[in-house]
């Protein structure tokens, strides 16, 4: 059992060292935040508010709560965050 587990821990470090392992900031499946452009606000709305209210009323950009997948790893830090709050203090962003 030592042997095996002195194996696998050799494995894992050389692993490591070629950089074929990933840290991930939330496990896989967890809730996170991403912003992204709110569906609801599309060309025919935006000029609707215009013409009612003088202004679009309706919000560009949402935050939404969604399960962490490997595809959003690219956007982690950017679009997508661990926090709804740090979610909505980067809906005015524009990056």
């Amino acid at each position: 059992m030592v042997d095996a587990d002195r194996d696998e821990l050799r494995r894992y470090r050389e692993e490591e060292e070629r950089g074929l392992l990933l840290h991930l900031p939330v496990p896989l499946g967890a809730v996170v935040w991403r912003v992204r452009e709110n569906p609801a606000c599309h060309y025919g709305v935006r000029q609707a508010e215009i013409f009612l209210f003088g202004e679009v009323v309706t919000p560009r950009r949402i935050v939404e709560k969604t399960p962490f997948t490997l595809r959003l790893l690219d956007e982690w830090g950017k679009s997508v965050f661990a926090t709804e709050e740090e979610g909505r203090s980067h809906l005015n962003d524009e990056s």
